[in-house]
């Protein structure tokens, strides 16, 4: 007998999913209306530590698209969160931490999964490998799908690197609900667009690596139709929406983040995917290669769920640029007016870039209204995000911050500032072409405009990204791992993804003239002086080069 039963990726190109005549899971409720199927795997979702200097704040939004998906098509699933599961700030160095982890994947895999999923971002690369390894140690015959900007950014090498089966890249949701038919079905991935898996002989032995075509990107209209990220499975009330995000974590976010007595509850989601722009440091294309925000009112849905499900009072948005369209956030702030969530005292964050909110001033005084900021703060906006990144015009070019300026710069901040009573502002030095003379006027810039900034960074390579290929040939990888200048093999490769933290711990790609030392006073002279909200977690203290300087209150597992 066929199978007739429709999975997700099936119903996507459907005229009834267009005319959203398909049931999807919003809320906990409505997941009650999906039952899993006989013929259903058992999946097993794995969320590996992240910041684990700080508290465990952000639910695994991804992993709760995919897990939505898995569930509207009859999947069984369970999920690991290691995250959460620490609790406090840790060292993965610490004394009793892989003891810890190995106890925590033994009692996930006693389960038997049918199938194991995890991903997140490149900077996990060390701890992903390491629960994979042990995973396909204890069921070697249990595939693992790896996802995530992890995935996306390296498919191949992910594979050969990685105990892992198939990699799954882009629209996360569709990709992997193929992936589970196919194996549900014993089928191979031939032709299952967005995978990358190797091919086998006739005795089951791997030859080539194969990468399939990328899968198509949802439009905007589509994703208004999607599931919303699966929430109740992972610890909404005893960690993610008790560990602040956004603005009510922006006094705290670097020394733990940790949860105030007493403290409104907070939230995390996505609004849109993808970025318009192409600055050459960044990785967007994970989230597909088009931008598309989904229509105000689903999102605005979504709020009132985690506002009256979970008690929420904040909720920030993650997108790598949610306030990009003057007219979508004009709506998007009509919707919120409607459904009574300011009223209520639900305030959010996002992201947006300078010249936008400059652009729009203009328009606004033109048009005889108030601007993006204006009305957005009367409609419960509390915290915007820029990634100024320098204040040098020259740098702005180089590294392709199309359309910024100095002047939008300060006009942005200041107006920022004005409206919310602070600007969440990051900056990195060492792109190419970084001087002296250049950070000197990102230090002017912000002197000028009486800005206290949120972090400063190093300008890192990261894979995905423009500047990964002229660290590569500029022999900057190699550099980071041995101290010498030269090509990259995929073992120098690794030993670089296995060292990746937070872009403020060290200096690894350092892209200018200036010697890895002088990059490094400067920087540390530049946050001291401005009082970065980051500046006492710089490498470069009293003189001299240190390695991260970590709190003294990590708790050991």
């Amino acid at each position: 007998m066929p199978d007739t039963f429709q999975r997700l990726y099936e119903l996507i190109d459907t005229p009834r999913f267009a005319q959203g005549g398909v049931p999807r899971i919003t809320t906990r409720k409505s997941a009650e209306d999906f039952a899993p199927r006989d013929e259903g795997l058992d999946v097993l979702l794995i969320n590996t530590p992240v910041r684990e200097w700080s508290y465990p704040n952000v639910l695994p939004i991804g992993q709760g698209y995919v897990a939505a998906g898995a569930i509207m098509d009859g999947h069984r699933l369970t999920r690991l969160d290691l995250n959460a599961d620490r609790r406090v700030p840790i060292s993965t160095l610490d004394p009793g931490y892989d003891a810890w982890l190995f106890a925590r994947l033994d009692e996930a895999l006693a389960g038997e999964p049918d199938v194991i999923g995890i991903g997140g971002i490149i900077t996990q690369y060390a701890q992903i490998k390491k629960i994979c390894a042990y995973c396909k140690d204890k069921l070697p015959d249990v595939p693992i799908v790896l996802g995530g900007g992890v995935a996306s950014a390296m498919p191949d090498f992910m594979l050969k690197h990685l105990p892992v089966d198939y990699v799954s890249q882009h629209e996360g949701e569709l990709t992997f609900s193929e992936i589970l038919h196919r194996i549900e079905m014993g089928a191979s991935m031939q032709g299952v667009a967005g995978v990358t898996y190797y091919e086998t002989d006739s005795h089951g032995e791997r030859t080539a690596i194969r990468r399939n075509p990328p899968r198509r990107t949802m439009t905007a209209e589509q994703l208004g139709h999607m599931p919303w990220p699966l929430r109740h499975l992972w610890d909404i009330e005893n960690t993610y929406r008790v560990n602040p995000v956004g603005h009510l974590n922006q006094g705290r976010k670097w020394n733990q983040g940790a949860p105030e007595s007493g403290g409104k509850f907070s939230a995390e989601m996505i609004a849109s995917r993808g970025c318009p722009y192409t600055c050459e440091y960044c990785f967007s294309d994970y989230l597909g290669t088009a931008y598309r925000s989904r229509p105000p009112a689903d999102v605005v849905r979504e709020m009132e769920y985690l506002h009256y499900e979970y008690g929420v009072e904040y909720i920030e948005v993650l997108d790598d640029l949610m306030l990009t369209s003057y007219k979508w956030a004009l709506e998007f702030y009509a919707e919120l007016h409607k459904s009574g969530l300011p009223k209520r005292g639900v305030e959010w964050g996002g992201t947006c870039r300078t010249n936008i909110l400059a652009n729009d001033i203009v328009r606004a005084a033109r048009e005889g209204r108030g601007n993006m900021l204006e009305l957005g703060h009367d409609a419960g906006l509390r915290r915007v995000a820029y990634g100024v990144e320098t204040g040098s015009p020259t740098i702005l070019k180089v590294i392709d911050k199309s359309g910024q300026t100095p002047a939008t710069i300060k006009t942005a901040v200041q107006e920022t500032v004005r409206v919310l009573g602070y600007a969440s502002c990051s900056f990195m030095f060492g792109s190419p072409g970084e001087t002296a003379e250049t950070i000197r006027e990102t230090v002017d810039l912000c002197i000028e405009m009486d800005y206290r900034p949120e972090v400063f960074f190093f300008t890192t390579a990261y894979p995905g990204t423009v500047f990964w290929q002229l660290a590569l040939d500029k022999g900057l990888i190699r550099k980071s791992v041995d101290g010498t200048v030269g090509p990259a093999d995929d073992g120098i490769i690794e030993r670089y993804l296995m060292g990746l933290g937070e872009q403020g711990d060290a200096v690894r790609t350092n892209f200018s003239d200036l010697p890895d030392d002088v990059l490094l006073q400067l920087t540390n002279q530049a946050a001291q002086d401005l009082n970065s909200h980051n500046s006492h977690r710089h490498p470069y203290q009293d003189g001299a080069p240190n390695s991260i300087v970590r709190d003294a209150t990590h708790a050991t597992i």
